[in-house]
């Protein structure tokens, strides 16, 4: 593929890649190339806030996101290039396998804050959250997720629990106190799987999780009780969060409006699952 025949928002991904240090292969850059025109194709480019499919030659590149708003010409939010703490190294990331947390200290922190969300027309009860997981069961730690200072509740968000084989949208069950019982969580039992893992709210008591595309049956719970007022300036953290730190491999991670339709929600895994796999990672 020549370089004038790239998607634009690819060939501009290149160039920030360049330009935060990095270096990215022709292989992978016609790869997200294709993942933006099925994006496009699928009516959902409005969808997203920031994503970042964790990609190229080495951590400088993997760490500079695709989207970082609803458009490539409108406003663009946080920084060109995500941060870590810990902090992530070089030796922390492939493109093979992609970035891998250490369960004790370092998160990928994607330089928004939660109260982005609203100026986005985000809030608690219409948001997604996703991430491409490619860690084995057994590997402890939700993928990612934020918290507030004193460590009370967690903020809605999108965890896998291996060591209770769960996952759950909405607030950790670690975190639950107060009003909402211990018996009252926001959980979707199942399976450990790794893939694409998508949460979505799309109103106060209703939402969606699924893998690889497909509805995982749960009960979520209402969010009443958690607006993301209370969160307005806390960071949204990958790998972990600012009080409880994943050993997970992350492999891409996406944030914004909900997808809605299923066949919104099944197009945006098609396009992840078939990045990953061009890339020689996917895990289904």
């Amino acid at each position: 593929m020549r370089p004038r025949m790239l998607h634009p928002e690819a060939a501009a991904w290149r160039a920030a890649v360049i330009a935060n240090g990095g270096s990215v292969s022709r292989r992978t850059v016609n790869a997200v190339s294709r993942f933006c025109n099925a994006i496009v194709a699928a009516g959902i480019r409005s969808k997203f806030l920031r994503l970042n499919l964790v990609c190229g030659n080495n951590l400088a590149a993997a760490r500079v996101p695709l989207y970082r708003g609803a458009s490539a010409t409108g406003t663009q939010y946080g920084s060109a290039a995500d941060t870590s703490t810990g902090p992530l190294t070089g030796a922390d990331y492939s493109e093979a396998t992609g970035l891998q947390g250490n369960g004790s200290s370092k998160v990928l922190d994607c330089t928004i804050k939660l109260g982005t969300f609203k100026t986005f027309t985000c809030d608690y009860d219409n948001m997604h959250l996703s991430v491409y997981n490619r860690s084995l069961a057994g590997v402890s730690g939700p993928s990612f997720g934020a918290s507030d200072s004193d460590g009370s509740y967690e903020s809605n968000g999108l965890g896998i629990n291996s060591s209770d084989q769960s996952a759950y949208v909405g607030p950790a069950p670690e975190f639950i106190s107060g009003a909402i019982s211990s018996g009252d969580h926001d959980m979707v039992a199942t399976s450990f799987a790794r893939g694409f893992h998508l949460g979505e709210f799309t109103t106060a008591a209703a939402g969606f999780y699924g893998i690889n595309g497909t509805n995982v049956t749960g009960t979520i719970h209402n969010f009443a009780l958690f607006p993301f007022q209370t969160w307005d300036a806390t960071p949204l953290y990958f790998l972990g969060d600012a009080f409880y730190i994943s050993a997970q491999l992350l492999s891409a991670y996406s944030c914004g409006l909900p997808m809605t339709t299923t066949a919104n929600r099944l197009a945006f895994a098609t396009a992840m699952t078939a990045f990953q796999t061009a890339l020689g990672r996917n895990v289904t």
